[in-house]
């Protein structure tokens, strides 16, 4: 599924973030997004998956605009953030149960993607014990629970070690082959430029 940002302007406190910022993502592809603290990396995101307003510009999934009223063009996106956005008084396999519940996903097998994510030995463990490696383990889980058709991933490899990073690297390439598209943002320019299409490189107004 295709993206486009056109004319996006954004200010915090009359601080300008973008200002006539454009950009277009075609279905299936793999952006790498890059650039110093502060120059507005997690705010893109964030408009894009209506979770913050915008002052003014269009952002569009597909045919569809997207705005904080309307909530059905961000149904095939999801947002893999800073926050971990789970519930630490439940376990893994029950934060997954949850959330694929809420999104109509329960046919999907749980137990199978937690031992795909290596959280196996753990899913029967509160989230509120798991490191914070785990936690982004869980969180990829997520993600593939849900199975979108774009994906907005700011700093998944954060916490992950050597295996983690590996692991994450072989579900992207899963995805790339289902045609999603990807938003990736990384402060490794090394590891964007390896495993994206193409590098886009924010800087600060």
């Amino acid at each position: 599924m295709n993206l486009q940002v056109t004319n996006l302007s954004k200010s915090f406190y009359y601080s300008p973030v973008f200002q006539s910022f454009s950009l277009k993502i075609e279905s299936g592809e793999k952006i790498g997004l890059s650039g110093p603290n502060g120059s507005g990396k997690t705010t893109l995101l964030k408009m894009i998956s209506g979770i913050m307003s915008i002052d003014s510009g269009e952002i569009r999934i597909g045919e569809n605009d997207v705005n904080s009223d309307d909530p059905d063009p961000r149904k095939n996106l999801y947002y893999l953030g800073h926050s971990v956005g789970l519930y630490p008084s439940l376990t893994g396999h029950e934060n997954l149960a949850f959330i694929s519940g809420l999104y109509g996903k329960t046919s999907r097998n749980i137990s199978d993607i937690l031992i795909k994510v290596k959280l196996g030995s753990v899913q029967d463990k509160l989230v509120k014990f798991y490191s914070q490696g785990m936690l982004q383990r869980l969180k990829l889980a997520t993600a593939i629970i849900l199975d979108p058709d774009i994906l907005l991933l700011d700093e998944p490899l954060a916490g992950l070690d050597v295996d983690g990073i590996k692991l994450f690297e072989s579900v992207i390439v899963e995805w790339n082959e289902l045609r999603k598209t990807m938003i990736i943002v990384s402060h490794d320019s090394d590891w964007l430029r390896t495993n994206t299409d193409r590098i886009i490189e924010l800087k600060q107004c």
